[in-house]
């Protein structure tokens, strides 16, 4: 597994810590933002592999916060966590390579779709590397 190290940004802070802990249970190292600046700054210290990005965050919102981690770290993938049942990829992150796979909604009943999908991610980007 070569992604280690996952953002999980939520202004929800229960939401952020129990994520983080599931994720630092499988073995990535976690990490927490409650806003978009906080995200970015971390970012910027020491880039992500795996960034989980809730769209409604006060301040920037999840969109603008994403765009803003991509061009930091333009390799890091990304996973829209939200509870908007009728949010859709917004045509600027479908122009960063994401797609409906790369929501979450909320509420989460099993959060082992986390792990399934950073697994994917990573086992797909072996296959181009590789």
């Amino acid at each position: 597994m070569s992604m280690k190290r996952v953002l999980v940004v939520d202004d929800e802070r229960l939401t952020r810590v129990s994520l983080a802990a599931f994720l630092e249970e499988l073995g990535y190292e976690a990490a927490v933002a409650g806003d978009g600046d906080e995200a970015i700054r971390l970012q910027a210290q020491a880039p992500f592999d795996v960034c989980i990005v809730d769209i409604r965050l006060p301040g920037k919102d999840g969109v603008e916060t994403i765009k803003a981690l991509h061009q930091i770290a333009p390799e890091a993938y990304f996973i829209i966590f939200t509870g908007s049942p009728q949010f859709t990829i917004p045509p600027v992150l479908e122009d960063l390579g994401m797609s409906a796979r790369d929501i979450v909604r909320k509420p989460v009943v099993d959060m082992d779709i986390f792990a399934a999908l950073i697994v994917r991610k990573d086992a797909s980007s072996q296959e181009r590397s590789g």
